[in-house]
């Protein structure tokens, strides 16, 4: 199996409800890490990032989600 053939199905896990689960739990846990180190103060942009992060990566339907439509990636 080459990298491309990973990556292939690592895009199409991360567009499954689970993948969406997991893709959401490790964007959280990453936007919270970094609220705590900046104490909060950057905590709009660090938030508009965990989204962009979400709807790149996957579905764009996660819990946090402004905005998306749809599951069509290519619609955003």
């Amino acid at each position: 199996m080459n990298f491309n053939d990973i990556s292939r199905k690592a895009q199409e896990f991360l567009k499954t409800e689970k993948g969406e689960k997991v893709a959401d739990k490790i964007l959280d846990g990453g936007a919270a890490a970094a609220n705590k180190v900046t104490g909060n103060k950057h905590a709009d942009k660090i938030q508009d990032a965990r989204d962009k992060a979400d709807k790149h990566l996957g579905r764009g339907d996660g819990p946090t989600d402004r905005g998306a439509q749809g599951t069509d990636p290519d619609a955003r």
